[in-house]
């Protein structure tokens, strides 16, 4: 027996029916909603990135070694781990310098891909008792003292069953592992500086020495400042020039590189939703001269559904009906692609663009894949909206006699 088909799924019947015209509409849908759920997650992710990289930056100034400005900005951003550093006391030198109302030391050790590393990070060495960048970070999570040996591990960090993480072939407790904030501290593993010898040492006996015999207790990669009020950083640098007798002292501005950041950033998203605007209209006109040439083809059939009394509303919500069912199917099918394209490959992603990079919240997700898929339906309907109506105004007999 023949099922019966009614106005209500005979959108869906004519879709099956031909499956060639369906699948070209769908491939098109699909590929706006790409292009839309996908370049707007990662403007999402930038910003959000963006926005925690500033919240990281509680130095106004990083006094480094000449000509490691580079290495240090990628510390800030989400860059190559590195190894750099000072061989003398330079952090009392600069707390001498006017206008310095606090500061810091770090070391940076870069770790090895290789059998005596589970993978390559960056080490970070910080003093808990001055610092006031990672410290207070730290704290927010982990409420206990970071005692010698111990590490605290970055969000991307692989921590094995046994918590612990092995660095030139010795395993090191991991107490507490960070949340993501998009930079390459989300890489990084971090200990007090009693720690950082140790770490050296254990380099050195698996043949790899991260700095030089006899300098392990002395070495410090950069100095963080929080300048006074009534102080620029610029100032500042000039100051701790002429306190310490060094000219040629690096300087990296945290603020300078989240403004560089930002306008990076504000290109890019400007480019994306160009080229978003710009595949819409182009997905808009190929639809419609789809909807368009398809229509005309089916004057004899909307000719017949008039004659058995099918009034021109029901052939209108009959056209929408289909464009919406493609484009909710095409919605569906472009958030999937997309998302499995970003959401399990956040980290790559950041790599790969040495941008702060960070995937926004599962409710910002909810919402966008809903935006998304509103934005798929519209577009076929919109696209099919304008061959319906016109296709609705002619008198059915008149239609029929054009496609005969």
């Amino acid at each position: 027996m023949a099922a019966h088909v009614s106005l209500g799924t005979l959108p869906l019947e004519n879709l099956r029916r031909k499956p060639l015209r369906t699948a070209a509409l769908l491939v098109v849908v699909t590929m706006l909603t790409i292009a839309f759920y996908a370049g707007s997650m990662l403007s999402l992710n930038l910003d959000a990135g963006l926005t925690s990289m500033e919240e990281r930056m509680g130095a106004d100034l990083m006094v480094v070694p000449q000509n490691t400005g580079a290495k240090a900005e990628a510390l800030l951003t989400n860059g190559d781990s590195n190894t750099f550093y000072f061989t003398n006391d330079i952090s009392s030198m600069v707390a001498k310098a006017d206008g310095v109302a606090q500061e810091s030391a770090q070391t940076y050790i870069s770790s090895l891909t290789a059998d005596c590393c589970d993978e390559k990070v960056q080490i970070i060495g910080f003093d808990p008792a001055t610092d006031f960048v990672i410290e207070p970070w730290i704290t927010s999570q982990f409420d206990g003292t970071l005692a010698d040996g111990q590490i605290v591990a970055g969000a991307n960090i692989n921590v094995s069953a046994d918590g612990s993480v092995k660095l030139y072939g010795h395993r090191f407790p991991v107490v507490a592992q960070l949340g993501a904030t998009g930079t390459s501290l989300d890489n990084s593993v971090f200990v007090n500086m009693a720690t950082v010898p140790q770490v050296v040492r254990y380099s050195a006996e698996v043949g790899h020495p991260a700095i030089p015999e006899g300098y392990e207790d002395k070495v410090t990669s950069a100095v963080l400042v929080k300048v006074a009020p009534g102080y620029d950083a610029r100032t500042v640098a000039s100051n701790i020039e002429r306190a310490t007798g060094i000219s040629d002292l690096g300087y990296v501005y945290p603020g300078g590189v989240t403004a560089s950041t930002k306008s990076s950033l504000g290109a890019i998203m400007r480019y994306v939703a160009v080229f978003v605007a710009i595949f819409w209209a182009m997905g808009v006109a190929v639809l419609l001269a789809v909807f368009s040439a398809t229509a005309n083809e089916r004057k004899r059939e909307f000719a017949s559904l008039r004659i058995m009394g099918a009034t021109r509303g029901q052939l209108v919500r009959l056209i929408v009906g289909e464009s919406t069912l493609i484009g909710a199917i095409g919605g569906v099918a472009g958030v999937g692609l997309s998302s499995l394209a970003i959401l399990p490959f956040s980290a790559l992603i950041g790599r790969e663009l040495q941008l702060p990079y960070l995937q926004t919240g599962l409710g910002t997700v909810a919402l966008l894949v809903v935006l998304a898929l509103a934005f798929a339906v519209a577009t076929g309907a919109l696209a099919s909206l304008v061959a319906a109506v016109r296709l609705s105004r002619p008198e059915a007999y008149l239609t029929l006699r054009e496609g005969e």
